[in-house]
C-alpha cells in the first residue's frame, strides 16, 4: 500500500511539474513573527529563526535550539528533518541536530586541515553535506565522520549567492551562473544567472526568486517560467509537497501549486 502510494505521488509530481506553466492558489495565511522563515518539512513542521534561536513548530508544540557559543545561525537545511544542518558563519562551524533539535555533532572548520571558510551549506546524504569554501571558491561534498571531502569541484569565478540540494543534485547560484552538479560531483548543467537571488530545489524542479517574483525551471527544460501567483511581498519562500510557502514579514502564505 505504501509502495503504491509513493509511486502515485511520484507520477503525480512528474505530471504536475512537467506542464508548461504553474499557478499558485492561496489556501491559507497565518501570522508569523520571526527574523527569518526557514521552511516546512515533509511532516508539515514549521521552522524559523528568531532571537538567535531555531524554532520548530509541529501541531501545537514548539521546541527551540540555540547555542550562543557558536554565534548566530546563518542558515538551516531541513531537507532531512531527522538530521538538520545549521551553519554559523561567524564561527565557521556547522551543527547537526536531530528531529527534537538535540545536538548530534558540531564541526569546527577552524580546527580542520586544510582550513575552509564555509559560506553556504546544504544536505548531502548519509554522513555528508555540501559546502562552499570561500577561500578556494570550491564546492565540496564533506564527510563529517572522516572530516574529509569526498568531492571537490574546480574553483569557480565568484563567491556563491545561494545553494540547495537533494539526494541526487546540488545547484549553486553564482553572480553570473547557475550550475548543477550530480551526486558524483560532475557538472551536468550550466545556465546564465538572469538576476536571481535565491533558489529552492524540490523533487528535481528548481524554483528561483528574482526581486519580488518567483520562477521555476522544469526538469525537461532550461527555460525559466514565471509562477503565476497573487502579488505578495516575497521575503522568503519554500516549496515542498506541491505547496509553495511565502513569508512577507507578517504572514506565512500557503499556496497550492496548480498546472495551467
Amino acid at each position: 500500500m505504501i509502495k503504491n502510494l509513493t509511486y502515485f505521488l511520484l507520477l503525480y509530481s512528474c505530471w504536475l511539474f512537467g506542464q508548461s506553466s504553474l499557478s499558485a492558489k492561496l489556501i491559507g495565511s497565518t501570522p508569523l513573527n520571526c527574523d527569518r522563515f526557514v521552511g516546512v518539512d515533509q511532516f508539515e513542521s514549521l521552522y524559523y529563526l528568531k532571537s538567535r534561536a531555531l524554532f520548530k513548530n509541529i501541531n501545537q508544540e514548539s521546541i527551540s535550539y540555540s547555542n550562543l557559543s557558536n554565534g548566530d545561525i546563518s542558515s538551516v537545511s531541513i531537507f532531512n528533518p531527522l538530521k538538520l544542518v545549521l551553519l554559523s558563519k561567524n564561527f565557521n562551524s556547522v551543527t547537526l541536530l536531530d528531529n527534537r533539535l538535540a545536538e548530534l555533532a558540531i564541526i569546527d572548520f577552524n580546527s580542520i586541515v586544510p582550513l575552509r571558510t564555509v559560506s553556504k551549506i546544504s544536505y548531502g546524504n548519509d554522513t555528508t553535506f555540501w559546502l562552499f569554501d570561500s577561500n578556494t571558491l570550491q564546492l565540496e561534498l564533506f564527510d563529517y565522520n572522516s572530516s574529509k571531502s569526498r568531492i571537490k569541484t574546480v574553483p569557480h569565478q565568484s563567491e556563491i549567492i545561494d545553494l540547495d540540494s537533494d539526494y541526487n543534485y546540488c545547484w549553486i547560484l553564482l553572480k553570473d551562473e547557475l550550475l548543477c552538479y550530480n551526486y558524483m560531483g560532475s557538472l551536468i548543467k550550466k545556465l546564465p544567472n538572469q538576476g536571481f537571488s535565491e533558489i529552492k530545489l524540490w523533487n528535481g524542479t528548481l524554483f528561483l526568486k528574482k526581486l519580488n517574483d518567483l520562477y521555476y525551471k522544469p526538469k525537461e527544460s532550461d527555460d525559466f517560467k514565471t509562477v503565476d501567483l497573487s502579488k505578495n511581498l516575497v521575503k522568503q519562500f519554500f516549496v515542498t509537497n506541491q505547496t509553495l510557502y511565502i513569508y512577507d514579514e507578517e504572514f506565512l502564505h500557503k499556496y497550492q501549486l496548480l498546472k495551467n
